[in-house]
This record gives structure tokens, C-alpha cells and sequence, in this order.
């Protein structure tokens, strides 16, 4: 599910995504409407000129990848939530 708040952005990134991995490969995509403004070498490069230009408005910085990573949370996926120690 897309957040509204981000849905243009997103769907953008995604319409692209295939284009960009040939060309800007590892790095982090400033996107703002339908607009790619500027590619980065580090998330924190990104997220900063992003702060700069928009300010506390919404933006997208996102990794470009084939696809997204998967993220996972040990304790979660190994049912250890309610685990005791004895």
C-alpha cells in the first residue's frame, strides 16, 4: 500500500526505476512531485538537500535498486517476542 502523502512520488520512482538502475545504480534519488531533482552518493547527502530545498514539506529519497531491499526484525520473524529467558 502506498502512503498518500508519498503516492506520486512513489508511482514516479517506480515508472522509472528500471531506467535509473542502468544509470544511477546504488545511489539515492531526490524525488519531489514527478520530478527527479538530483541523484546522491549517501542517503544523509540526499535527505539534507531535500531539507534544504522543501523544508519540513514532504519528499522522497529513495535507494535505487532492481528491487527494494527486504528488511528483517530477528526477534519478530523468529517468534521470540514473548520468549522467556530461564
Amino acid at each position: 500500500m502506498i502512503p498518500d502523502v508519498l503516492r506520486e512520488e512513489l508511482t514516479f520512482f517506480e515508472e522509472n526505476r528500471s531506467a535509473w538502475v542502468k544509470t544511477h545504480l546504488g545511489k539515492f534519488a531526490l524525488i519531489k512531485g514527478r520530478n527527479l531533482l538530483d541523484t546522491f552518493t549517501t542517503l544523509p547527502e540526499a535527505y539534507a538537500m531535500g531539507v534544504e530545498r522543501f523544508g519540513p514539506e514532504p519528499f522522497l529519497v529513495k535507494l535505487i535498486a532492481p528491487e527494494d531491499p527486504k528488511h528483517t526484525i530477528p526477534v519478530l520473524s523468529l517468534h521470540l517476542l514473548h520468549a522467556r529467558l530461564q
